[in-house]
């Protein structure tokens, strides 16, 4: 999808309306609230985000190693914060991360703006990770197991805690949202 061709939710009204329309449990605002005290669009984008990428795939990967695979599984929450306020993580702004290639200028608009010293040692970790994964199996921190979701947060300083990403699965967990179908 691209950038701005969402509907635009700026409005308490609206983030109800897109609620109700997605049968989102009547706790899942008020909770990404308590979480993230945020402008209605804002709480809009992370709940959107989170339901179109994060709980599908958290859900197939807890349903895997409740079935007796090995799963890992991260997620990207970098922000930074801009002369226009937060800029918050979106689908694919790992890449130049996880690839070590921040300094190319076409990446500029994926990470808000040209590399921070502390983006690159976010992206020494992450590739660090992602070494060791492939040739050992091993990332760094524990698989998902049948009775905790533990998840690698990346993110810089003014990133949300790992804390924070466990508070929104809680949240999650209270809804019946299923797995896609073919």
């Amino acid at each position: 999808m691209p950038v701005g061709s969402s509907a635009k939710v700026i409005t308490d009204d609206q983030l109800a309306l897109f609620a109700e329309d997605f049968h989102l449990p009547d706790t899942l605002v008020p909770g990404y609230r308590a979480l993230m005290p945020l402008s209605p669009a804002l709480i809009y984008l992370a709940i959107f985000g989170d339901m179109q990428f994060s709980e599908y795939s958290t859900r197939l990967a807890e349903r895997h190693a409740q079935s007796g695979g090995r799963t890992f599984m991260s997620r990207f929450a970098r922000q930074r914060n801009g002369p226009e306020g937060a800029v918050y993580a979106w689908h694919c702004a790992d890449i130049p991360f996880a690839f070590g290639n921040l300094t190319a200028k076409s990446v500029e608009f994926l990470i808000s703006g040209p590399p921070s010293a502390e983006d690159h040692q976010l992206s020494r970790r992450m590739l660090n990770a992602w070494v060791s994964f492939a040739a050992t199996g091993d990332p760094g921190w524990q698989p998902i197991n049948d009775s905790t979701s533990s998840v690698q947060t990346w993110g810089s300083s003014d990133s949300p805690s790992p804390l924070h990403a466990a508070g929104i699965r809680e949240l999650w967990h209270q809804a019946d949202f299923p797995l896609l179908r073919p």
